[in-house]
């Protein structure tokens, strides 16, 4: 049975070496992650957005969500991001290498709270020091921590340990501690939409482990509720909803929401276990019908929650682990919300702190019955994760070499080859920008911005392509000003004025101050 407080640690030169050994473990396997550039969301997301490289402009990422600088409505509202992005950006330089550092300098970090949390969980120092070793080497966090845009997901997973360290440690009722955990709290929920579970992993462990009724920290837990009341006032104002962007890119029922949860959650919990590929884009299928991989993930759940109430009174720490588990896990089930790529590896960073605990748990009863035996797996196990690990690191050193093996993975995905358009476009090789263009458009025909790209890649060569492109783009998206001068452009170039006036003319109507387009005008109709 876990206890509140870890065994004394004698005061040595030497008592810091556990963290100072995963640190090292947890820099060393992604060390090569230092060599990879910005990948698709980083180029636009850090680099081209005006939020992180104007420094004047900082107080934008409190009033704004993060795609809205380049027009686009999301449901993700994550102003710390943009702000440790625009302090890298001014103090390191703009460079990709200092903002790898800042992921393999969170990554360690993230491994030592890991440990030092699972040390109070386990009581059991070498226990502890594998769970920490499992996180620090699991391969499903290489997309977390060589994609600089899941700088969320690893800043999230900070702020959680941290306040539950501090938490498990400190006196609930201190002057301190409600303002304390009130701030961790408001900036986790500023980082990402998950920091939401800090406040129930609070009440989970203090419920399961330390045996103390909530109620005794009401102080911590009101702090919580007021920063989660400014968070949703700052939010609603930002994004002009909670939730605006709601089943944008999929349409569910209820049953089918239920059911492709379920097999999602079952998915997720099978890759904490062991990712049988890594792939930066899952193409998602809706379960519309019973299948068997339904049928697995249920009783996979199923198992999980029997286990949770079962060891609830005589292995404490196993229960708060499938809870972490199941609690961190549960925002990314918000299917139609959290974006196209649905299965993503990034949400199980945050997750995995509790499969590393459980796993550790496992361990240790083997290591009290078979030692040799319990050593040797571990030292295979830790082994084959650093391996895939570093050499999975590889893929993410370039778009190009990403999406190429991404492709071969998920070739259906209109994304990646919107994506892959992209990179054809940056190489100077247009016919083959336009090639993978068309296949985006093929595999998502009522996706606007494909459309949109594909015109703006004809329109020069091809006016007549870019014009039925555009005419698309106005069907799918009638509001838009942009895509109504775009096809103005493209009228132009089929030497049809009349049209390309009536264009201009729709774009100056929905955008009053569309400079382009007013110009675009007077050319055509002089006084």
């Amino acid at each position: 049975m876990a206890k509140n407080k870890p065994k004394a640690t004698p005061s040595t030169g030497l008592q810091w070496l556990p963290e100072a050994s995963l640190a090292a473990l947890a820099a060393a396997v992604f060390l090569n992650s230092l060599a990879g550039g910005f990948i698709t969301d980083d180029k636009l997301q850090l680099a081209a957005n005006p939020l992180v490289t104007d420094p004047a402009r900082w107080t934008g990422a409190f009033t704004s969500g993060v795609w809205d600088f380049l027009g686009y409505k999301s449901n993700y509202y994550r102003p710390l991001q943009i702000l440790i992005y625009s302090a890298v950006y001014h103090t390191l330089g703009p460079g990709p290498a200092a903002f790898h550092l800042l992921m393999l300098a969170l990554h360690a970090l993230n491994t030592v709270l890991a440990f030092r949390l699972a040390r109070r969980l386990l009581d059991n120092p070498r226990a502890a020091w594998i769970a920490g070793a499992i996180f620090a080497l699991h391969p499903i966090h290489t997309e977390a921590v060589n994609w600089i845009a899941a700088l969320p997901d690893v800043l999230v997973t900070t702020l959680a340990l941290a306040g539950l360290t501090a938490f498990a440690a400190g006196r609930p009722q201190g002057a301190m501690a409600a303002p304390l955990h009130g701030v961790i709290y408001l900036l986790a929920l500023f980082t990402k939409e998950t920091g939401v579970m800090i406040a129930p992993l609070y009440a989970a462990y203090e419920w399961i482990v330390a045996r103390r009724s909530p109620k005794n920290s009401w102080r911590i837990y009101a702090a919580m509720a007021a920063s989660l009341a400014l968070y949703l006032a700052l939010r609603v104002h930002a994004l002009g909803g909670l939730a605006p962007s709601q089943q944008t890119h999929h349409h569910l029922s209820a049953p089918e929401f239920v059911m492709s949860a379920a097999t999602i959650l079952g998915q997720y919990l099978a890759y904490l276990i062991w990712p049988p590929q890594l792939n930066f884009f899952h193409i998602f299928e809706a379960t519309t019908s019973p299948t068997p991989v339904l049928a697995a993930s249920v009783l996979a759940i199923g198992t999980l929650l029997w286990a949770a109430l079962r060891f609830r009174s005589t292995l404490p720490s196993a229960t708060f682990g499938i809870l972490w588990i199941l609690l961190a896990i549960a925002p990314a089930l918000n299917l139609t919300g959290v974006g196209q790529n649905v299965f993503a590896e990034r949400y199980l960073y945050l997750p995995s702190i509790g499969f590393a605990w459980l796993a550790a748990l496992a361990w240790m009863r083997l290591d009290a019955r078979r030692p040799t035996w319990a050593r040797a797996l571990a030292a295979v196990l830790l082994i084959v994760f650093a391996a895939r690990a570093w050499a999975r690191n590889a893929d993410w050193t370039d778009d190009a070499t990403l999406l190429a093996h991404t492709l071969q993975q998920s070739p259906t995905a209109a994304y990646l080859h919107n994506q892959m358009a992209g990179v054809w476009v940056e190489k100077r090789d247009i016919a083959k920008a336009v090639e993978e263009q068309r296949l985006a458009v093929r595999y998502d025909p009522a996706a606007p911005a494909y459309h949109k790209n594909l015109g703006i890649l004809l329109v020069d060569t091809d006016p007549a392509a870019a014009a039925a492109e555009f005419e698309t783009l106005v069907r799918l998206e009638p509001d838009l000003a942009q895509g109504h001068y775009d096809l103005g452009v493209a009228y132009e170039g089929m030497h049809q004025p009349e049209r390309a006036v009536s264009a201009y003319r729709r774009a100056i109507a929905l955008a009053p101050a569309y400079a382009e387009a007013i110009e675009a005008l007077r050319r055509l109709q002089p006084k």
